[in-house]
């Protein structure tokens, strides 16, 4: 069977558009069917988007976040509706909404339900979806299934976990993957690390090292031969280890992305973080001493949140020299609490899911309008970003930074051509 998996296209100008990782989703389905003999392609339209009208599938399956639905939508309805399934974070959220465009939706994690949904043997609208267990039992990704994806790639993600136990207000992960931990084994995974080639790897669990015995293995093995760079996602009490920071170091950590999401402690609470912000600077500090680079992750928009607070959250990142800085907007993701919450009270005023990237406000703030929420945030990004910032940068010689810095810049610039008029903001009045 002739099967197209299709992630659609980022909203525009954002990191995720300039540096254009695969959903892995997508490369395990498309793996599984390869295996079982299916003639497989997969596109991902930041690479590359092929003309649809030229494409010949028995089948189509689009993977979508809330920000792509509406794109995943448009893709779809230049297929026949019984030749398309549609799958990923928002339809599993979404599934009646998605269920319009596709003859199946499938919700949650997708690799054990494929092969029936491919063969006929399930034929349900919805398919529930069940966790895998034992992760050990998928196939390496092939990426070279991805039309255009160069290999080997610059930067490779590979996923060594599964779920999250902790329940932040605004994140809509263990509503797909559950908030029990399910992990690889170490030797599954190092054979996948001999086989992949990439200059980089992103380790894309949600918390790297949210199993300490499980990381060390790991961590040893990738120290005992020639290291490369590679980057995590890790909560900032990783640092409270310290033996553990530095094996991290000695093991290549190059870059660790962390969710400090506030410095704002009522606002730390309201997410239901579980940390603080002398936890934060001490996780800063730590893993610069070990000069593994900090990608800080801010969300900006909570009930305690005003214009003072995005300035505060800017003037903190220069002031501990975060390397490069995330400041999303609060999204209310349908299923979190935050969405709950703020419906309950009609607050959100706009539902284009387009919007729902982390970089437009879609809510009414409690302590300002949405217009001055979104004008600061840009105006912070912008300060953050700025050229002046860059250009010292790379006169201290630290040209990794600076050249994220220049990125930022523009990306920033790109979005204000796109967005200036702010037009989704009219709806609230602000």
């Amino acid at each position: 069977m002739r099967v197209v998996l299709v992630e659609p296209r980022s909203t525009t100008a954002n990191v995720y558009s300039k540096l254009p990782m695969p959903l892995l989703g997508p490369v395990y389905l498309g793996t599984i069917l390869k295996n079982q003999g299916h003639d497989v392609q997969i596109y991902k339209e930041d690479i590359y988007a092929p003309d649809y009208s030229k494409i010949e599938a028995d089948l189509i399956g689009i993977s979508i976040l809330t920000s792509t639905a509406n794109r995943g939508y448009e893709i779809a309805r230049l297929f026949p509706k019984e030749k398309v399934i549609i799958g990923g974070v928002h339809a599993s959220l979404l599934p009646e909404e998605a269920s319009k465009f596709a003859r199946q939706v499938v919700v949650g994690e997708a690799e054990g339900v494929i092969s029936d949904i491919v063969g006929g043997r399930i034929t349900d609208a919805i398919v529930r979806g069940k966790p895998v267990e034992n992760l050990d039992s998928l196939p390496y990704p092939d990426f070279s299934l991805i039309k255009g994806y160069r290999l080997p790639a610059f930067m490779s993600p590979i996923s060594t976990s599964r779920g999250c136990p902790f329940d932040c207000s605004f994140c809509s992960v263990t509503k797909v993957f559950g908030r029990k931990y399910r992990f690889r084994s170490t030797e599954n995974i190092k054979h996948e690390l001999k086989g992949t080639r990439a200059k980089n790897i992103f380790f894309c669990d949600d918390n790297f090292t949210s199993y300490p015995k499980r990381t060390r293995e790991l961590l040893n093995f990738l120290a005992s031969g020639p290291t490369r760079p590679w980057a995590c996602q890790v909560r900032c009490d990783v640092a409270k280890d310290e033996s553990l920071l530095a094996l991290m170091a000695k093991a290549g950590c190059a870059v660790a992305c962390i969710g400090f999401e506030s410095i704002n402690h009522k606002t730390l609470k309201a997410y239901d973080k579980k940390q603080t912000i002398e936890e934060i600077i001490h996780a800063i500090r730590s893993f610069h001493k070990k000069k593994i680079k900090i990608h800080g992750m801010f969300v900006l928009g909570g009930d305690d949140d005003d214009d003072k607070t995005v300035w505060e959250t800017v003037r903190f990142a220069l002031k501990h020299k975060i390397d490069t800085l995330q400041m999303s907007i609060l999204t209310p993701f349908p299923g979190t609490r935050v969405q709950q919450e703020l419906e309950k009270e009609n607050r959100i005023f706009n539902k284009d899911w387009s919007l729902y990237d982390g970089q437009h406000i879609v809510f009414t703030p409690k302590l300002l309008s949405a217009r001055v929420l979104q004008a600061n945030v840009l105006e912070a990004y912008a300060k953050f970003y700025s050229l002046y910032h860059s250009f010292a940068l790379l006169a201290k010689l630290h040209f990794r930074n600076a050249l994220f810095r220049l990125m930022g810049y523009k990306i920033i610039r790109e979005w204000l051509r796109h967005n200036r008029s702010m037009r989704w903001l009219a709806q609230e009045g602000g």
